[in-house]
């Protein structure tokens, strides 16, 4: 099936290597129900929270597949006129010494909790298969979780496959606003939430400018009127910075690109089942900050970079979105930022999802209302958290669109690649009690 996928002829000499990353999700079910209220995954293992209370919670089965593949060259045969008869292809191939591949994991949140053991994977390069060497790792700034695989496979090969496989349950959530709005600003987060707290949110590949912090700070204190922003409670600031990134990011770029767009993407690539991207559409917050119009991402990463500029812990969660039908619109960002209660010694999150509010007309000046979407989510059940970030560390490469994952190796990657990414819910009946 891939091979007649990838007939693209490249140019004489030139490389073309093909990537998928397919993250499939499927939901648990019953002969009852569609979902598994009962599971024992589903009963949530989040402290007792007074502040946020969660229903409807649905069990979902992640499955990720990275597959990179060479493609052909075009060439003709010596001293033949170049036609049909006379040309000739051959599939590329590369040195491997080494292999490392990240993928992102998430563990817990406001909405959402794994019931991950271990992270399981499988890596496949050419005829070769290997259990690969796993170790956590997690982001400099903020510790955002990654497994890395590391593969010792040495051979001259055309294809690399990994099989990442995790679990996780989301819920939808009903958020006491008015209980919350008492809570004063702590003087110290707890460790876990004090990492997010550093401004720029995605490195997209690269490493920050320097000025960047002060980007965001500069539009921050704009808004705010140069005034100490922890002068109001937490709840009523963050709700304000919500309206504000509203107002200023116009939501116009597509926030996804398919993979046939673009001068250098394979054309007509069409897969049975799933419809296939070329990557996410997502800036880095200081340039969201100076050029206001883009994806909506580019909304969520830059109202989490102004959250914690102002010192509100706060990260950006990537979620597919079983029920959009829109391909471009499947895979939403959503913000959550933490709030802390010193007599429970109680430490919560609470999920934004900015774009619907967008969508809903709000604005700055309405943050005293009670908003929908705001804490309060009767949706998130369909909402499957992938990623908090768009890109792994910059150190790690991925091609074209930041889309997840990031690969390593002391031998040289190719190039010229094509990725193409890969994002359809499928049903995967589990049993329970």
């Amino acid at each position: 099936m891939i091979d007649r996928l990838i007939q693209a002829h490249c140019a004489s000499r030139s490389l073309c290597v093909f990537l998928i990353v397919a993250l499939t999700c499927a939901f648990a079910q019953t002969n009852a129900s569609a979902q598994v209220p009962t599971h024992p995954d589903a009963k949530s293992p989040l402290p007792a929270n007074p502040y946020m209370k969660h229903n409807n919670a649905w069990r979902w089965d992640i499955r990720a597949q990275v597959l990179m593949r060479g493609g052909v060259n075009t060439y003709y045969e010596p001293g033949q006129p170049r036609t049909g008869e006379s040309e000739r292809t051959k599939t590329i191939t590369w040195p491997m010494l080494d292999l490392e591949v990240v993928f992102p994991v998430i563990r817990s949140g406001g909405f959402y909790w794994s019931p991950n053991k271990e992270v399981e994977v499988s890596i496949r390069a050419g005829d070769f298969e290997r259990t690969p060497k796993r170790e956590q790792m997690y982001t400099k700034d903020s510790g955002a979780e990654y497994t890395r695989w590391e593969s010792d496979i040495k051979a001259e090969i055309n294809q690399i496959h990994l099989i990442h496989e995790s679990h996780i349950v989301v819920a939808d959530t009903v958020f006491n606003e008015r209980k919350a709005r008492n809570l004063a600003w702590p003087d110290l987060w707890k460790e876990g939430a004090d990492r997010y707290l550093t401004p720029v949110v995605d490195s997209v590949g690269k490493e920050p400018a320097a000025d960047a912090a002060e980007t965001v700070k500069t539009l921050l204190d704009f808004w705010v009127d140069n005034k100490d922003p922890k002068a109001i409670p937490e709840l009523d600031l963050v709700k304000f910075l919500t309206g504000k990134v509203i107002e200023h990011v116009k939501v116009s770029t597509p926030p996804a690109e398919f993979s046939n767009r673009g001068g250098n993407r394979l054309s007509a690539v069409a897969f049975v089942g799933g419809t296939t991207w070329s990557g996410f559409v997502v800036r880095s917050a200081e340039v969201i900050a100076r050029e206001p119009s883009g994806s909506k991402h580019d909304l969520a990463t830059l109202l989490t970079a102004v959250l914690r500029s102002a010192g509100v812990p706060a990260r950006t969660v990537a979620c597919v979105n079983d029920k959009e039908d829109d391909v471009l619109q499947k895979l939403v960002s959503l913000v959550e930022f933490a709030m802390y209660d010193p007599d429970l010694d109680l430490t919560f999150w609470v999920p934004i999802d900015v774009d619907k509010l967008r969508l809903n007309g709000r604005r700055s000046s309405q943050y005293k209302q009670a908003w929908n979407y705001f804490g309060t989510h009767d949706e998130l059940h369909d909402y499957i958290p992938i990623a908090y970030y768009f890109h792994p560390p910059a150190s790690y490469r991925a091609f074209d669109l930041p889309a997840f994952y990031g690969v390593q190796s002391s031998s040289p990657l190719p190039e010229y690649v094509i990725q193409s990414i890969l994002i359809d819910p499928m049903v995967s009946p589990v049993t329970g009690p």
